[in-house]
């Protein structure tokens, strides 16, 4: 099985950024895309542009979500609604925490609680997770945003285990940053932060990671892209900072 072989996908966090370029693009090859998201105006949009189905509603309410595609027949699970916060351990509110966890990691459970049972009866399937860099290489500052990604990791190199002997693949993409507008809910003032974030920096955009995505589904059956690092060519992982103790 690969891309051509499928029928219908599921997109989460479908609106916008990266999830909207996906969408376009499975659209584009003729698949029945359902797009999920919270905005429904930004859905009515998509839906008119690509001829996409649109469902407003939180991927963290798992009835909700059980409704909307429990019934379906889904090839593709693109599991790419996310939200990001700053802030250490300690200063991260609990309310934020949980928030992040709902979205970033319970968001995730819905939507194979909801299709990986029929992709395992019907013995085809592909599942990709939007994971991160940070989830792999911890980011300084923003503790609960890295811990969410890195259960996406653990949860998507489990999920292969549980998954042995079916032809149901599973794709984790960590990328570096992207050009989503994600970054501008990290400080109070969103100019700002598009400055700090954005001006001056060669950053993916969504259609890189777009690319990348269908690049993966379009894989011959027999194979798996199991895990996929992007990145800005002019950005880095790794160093080894050492603080030196002035006294």
């Amino acid at each position: 099985m690969s891309l051509d072989d499928y029928r219908i996908a599921v997109v989460t966090g479908g609106s916008r950024g990266v999830g909207a370029e996906v969408v376009r693009r499975l659209c584009e090859r003729g698949l029945e895309v359902h797009a999920i998201a919270r905005d429904g105006e930004r859905l009515a949009a998509l839906a008119e542009e690509t001829g996409c189905q649109g469902h407003a509603l939180d991927v963290a309410d798992r009835a909700a979500v059980a409704a909307a595609i429990g019934g379906l027949q889904v090839d593709v699970l693109v599991n790419n609604a996310a939200m990001a916060a700053a802030g250490t351990a300690h200063e991260t509110s609990a309310e934020t925490w949980a928030r992040l966890l709902a979205v970033n990691v319970e968001g995730i459970a819905n939507c194979l609680g909801a299709a990986l049972p029929g992709m395992i009866a019907r013995d085809r399937g592909h599942v990709v997770n939007l994971g991160s860099l940070a989830g792999i290489h911890p980011l300084p500052g923003m503790t609960a945003y890295s811990a969410t990604k890195a259960s996406v990791h653990t949860l998507s190199e489990t999920l292969r285990l549980d998954l042995l002997g079916q032809r149901v693949r599973v794709t984790e993409i960590c990328p570096g940053r992207i050009e989503t507008g994600l970054h501008l809910d990290l400080m109070e003032d969103r100019a700002a932060a598009a400055a700090a974030f954005y001006e001056g920096f060669e950053c993916l955009q969504p259609r890189d990671v777009a690319d990348v995505i269908v690049f993966a589904l379009d894989a011959p059956g027999h194979v798996d892209l199991t895990m996929i690092e992007m990145m800005p060519t002019l950005q880095v992982k790794g160093g080894v900072p050492f603080h030196k103790d002035p006294a």
